[in-house]
């Protein structure tokens, strides 16, 4: 899991950007957004987007992409990628918190949220509970009627099997519980251009410990695992007939 420190709080936008586009060579998150959702033609909003991993995933697809996070920085980048796409699609940025998405009532028809929601869900918050639950609130009021959700959420990097940290659990009980999403799990393996690039990266963004085992393995391709939760979002419409 990313340290949030190390993300929002100082100016990483670039390195993050660098690590990212490391992650998932076999392309495992593209094929199972796919397999859950049907974009083409869709609204598609990215919540805590970063520098827009899955926004760009979807664009092209997509009849509209909209990329949502508090960190402009990230969004900069965000901008600035999904300008880059040949050809040009439609998409937008804005800065806000996802407790509070800066749409109107039934304005999308798929909400995504990747390695994000886990900062407000997180047990280390007292208020996570809240949080989660505003967040789903304000997810299902911008969705139409037969909407998706789609949240992906670290399972472990370094790690060949899943894991789910302690201060997770209660957050992926919920989802499965509480608000009934699906779940699996896939590989999003990272590869980079070497041994070195991989241990320094491991270790700026996920710690010491997982950096010395980089070292320690002697590979280039750093394994990492990712839980994906969806869900359809059913609307009971009231008739005034």
């Amino acid at each position: 899991m990313l340290r949030n420190e190390d993300v929002y709080h100082r100016q990483i936008s670039d390195p993050y950007e660098r690590l990212i586009s490391c992650e998932d060579y076999l392309g495992n998150i593209p094929r199972t957004l796919q397999e859950i959702a049907d974009f083409r033609g869709k609204v598609a909003v990215d919540l805590g987007a970063g520098t827009g991993r899955l926004s760009r995933m979807v664009a092209p697809y997509a009849r509209k992409v909209i990329a949502v996070d508090f960190a402009q920085d990230m969004l900069r980048i965000a901008a600035e990628k999904l300008q880059q796409i040949d050809p040009p699609v439609d998409w937008s940025v804005h800065v806000s918190d996802m407790r509070h998405i800066p749409l109107e009532d039934q304005a999308a028809d798929i909400v995504m949220a990747g390695w994000s929601l886990c900062y407000l869900a997180s047990s280390n918050d007292p208020n996570w509970e809240q949080n989660l639950a505003r967040v789903m609130a304000e997810t299902e009021r911008v969705l139409r009627d037969g909407g998706a959700v789609i949240i992906l959420e670290t399972l472990g990097t370094g790690n060949e099997e899943p894991v789910v940290y302690d201060f997770l659990q209660n957050y992926f009980d919920q989802l499965t519980g509480k608000y009934g999403f699906q779940h699996k799990s896939i590989r999003t393996d990272y590869r980079f251009d070497s041994v070195q690039e991989a241990a320094q990266m491991a270790e700026q963004f996920f710690g010491e410990s997982v950096g010395r085992q980089v070292l320690e393995n002697g590979s280039r391709i750093v394994p990492e695992c990712t839980g994906v939760w969806w869900k359809t979002v059913r609307k009971s419409f009231v008739s005034n007939h």
